[in-house]
């Protein structure tokens, strides 16, 4: 369980980043631990407390910084894994080159950034899914109503070819760096085969909830 925001440096002081917390990927990971799981939770820039919250003797936890660093992390612990749960909110792009020290205005570098796009650590996943493996995405979207968030949640798991892909709605107030959440779980067939709300670990529940069905009935 992929967990937190990358930060892609452009200097030593500044770097291009995300709002996200992590609370719902340690969520995910720890209620996953509670029924019987062992769990490797790999944690982009998670803040120390958040990250106490998936202490357990069935999880390991491994710290990244950057989307470079979670694609390997990832890549090496999906290999013998059962499950992947893509919770991370990984950078899309970086800058081209980070400079060695920090940039000033006086350098004129900072009114245009080059940027370079991160590989799809998704895509790869599934390009290398193994046969009885289960790849679980999460989409963040900014979408107009329900009916919105629900087609975008259909077009992003039909481009990305995951078994499932957990869907919400984020900005002021929501998803983002909040105790709460609110999760469409898209499948197969453009099927929402679940809704769940309430806190991180009531959504991190019904997730794994779905994800069983899903692996029993491949529904």
């Amino acid at each position: 369980v992929p967990a937190g925001g990358t930060h892609e440096p452009i200097d030593p002081v500044r770097f291009l980043g995300n709002r996200s917390s992590g609370r719902q990927g340690v969520a995910v990971a720890r209620a996953a631990a509670d029924r019987g799981a062992d769990v490797t939770l790999i944690t982009a820039h998670v803040e120390e407390a958040v990250r106490a919250d998936a202490v357990h003797p069935h999880v390991t936890i491994v710290s990244v910084g950057t989307a470079a660093e979670l694609s390997e992390a990832v890549t090496r612990a999906s290999d013998d894994a059962d499950v992947v749960v893509m919770a991370a909110a990984v950078a899309d792009y970086r800058p081209a080159s980070a400079a060695e020290r920090k940039l000033s205005k006086e350098d004129g570098r900072l009114t245009a950034i080059e940027l370079v796009e991160n590989d799809d650590i998704v895509a790869g996943l599934v390009a290398a899914r193994r046969s009885g493996q289960t790849i679980v995405g999460f989409a963040a979207e900014t979408a107009a109503d329900a009916a919105d968030l629900r087609e975008r949640g259909i077009r992003k798991r039909r481009r990305k070819g995951v078994d499932l892909l957990a869907v919400n709605d984020v900005g002021e107030g929501r998803g983002f760096e909040r105790p709460d959440n609110a999760l469409l779980i898209v499948g197969p067939g453009d099927e929402v085969v679940a809704e769940a709300s309430g806190t991180k670990r009531e959504v991190a529940d019904a997730l794994w909830d779905a994800i069983a069905s899903q692996r029993t009935t491949g529904r």
